[in-house]
């Protein structure tokens, strides 16, 4: 039994070993973070390049509207000292329009200004955030390469030990290895336990002198009246 039981020690071994290197795994960082914060950023940028557009659109038409208003008033000051008009109404209704028009235009002047000072800031805006979204995208590939060779270096070293794994398996008999499975389920991926002293090592309860003597004595399959698991003296490690 003894030595069945140390082959079964190896397949625990191995069993640990296999669930470090899951945990490991599943612990690596896949850049999932990174991609939100680059939806979020792509998102904010969407949102920004939209007013900006906006404004730039806004900025052709009171451009236009600049242009159209400048025309309207050279025409009609034209009128007002070309001469040609010289009825004093006519004459009062030209100063009037040209009045009207300049305060038009110093309105549209100014809104013109405003403009040219958001668009700038907009374009700055605009290159900061492209470049915080270049070095979160170049932050994702680091992060997504590094995952690709470190997950893939752990799988392969989970697959060798899953075929040794198989191998050991063999050499215990089935129903000591299913009464293993069943602990190990339930004791935290911990089925066996080496014990090299008076306590059980894994729920550090000390053992029954009955218990110790018949495991030194190798009598039979026993178990930690505490914990449950599986005990495998190992002699040579023993204290």
């Amino acid at each position: 039994m003894s030595q069945e039981l140390a082959v079964l020690y190896d397949v625990q071994k191995t069993d640990t070993e296999i669930a470090s290197l899951k945990e490991a795994l599943a612990g690596l960082g896949t850049g999932a973070e990174l991609q939100s914060q680059i939806a979020a950023a792509e998102a904010e940028l969407a949102s920004l390049l939209a007013r900006h557009h906006g404004t730039e659109k806004e900025s052709r038409d009171r451009d236009l509207e600049l242009k159209t208003l400048e025309e309207k008033r050279t025409k009609f000051r034209a009128q007002l000292y070309g001469g040609t008009v010289r009825n004093p109404r006519q004459l009062a209704d030209l100063q009037d329009e040209v009045a009207m028009l300049s305060r038009e235009i110093g309105k549209a002047e100014d809104r013109m200004l405003e403009l040219m000072d958001s668009l700038e800031s907009e374009r700055t805006e605009i290159r900061e955030r492209e470049s915080g979204l270049a070095d979160l995208r170049e932050r994702l590939r680091t992060v997504q390469e590094e995952y690709a060779r470190v997950s893939e270096r752990l799988r392969n070293d989970i697959g060798v030990l899953d075929g040794r794994r198989k191998e050991l398996a063999t050499r215990v008999p089935q129903q000591l290895l299913k009464r293993y499975e069943q602990l190990r389920a339930r004791q935290g991926n911990i089925g066996l336990v080496r014990v090299t002293g008076s306590d059980c090592p894994e729920c550090r309860i000390a053992l029954p002198s009955e218990t110790l003597k018949a495991l030194k004595a190798d009598r039979g399959t026993l178990t930690c009246e505490n914990c449950g698991r599986l005990l495998f003296w190992d002699s040579s490690a023993a204290e």
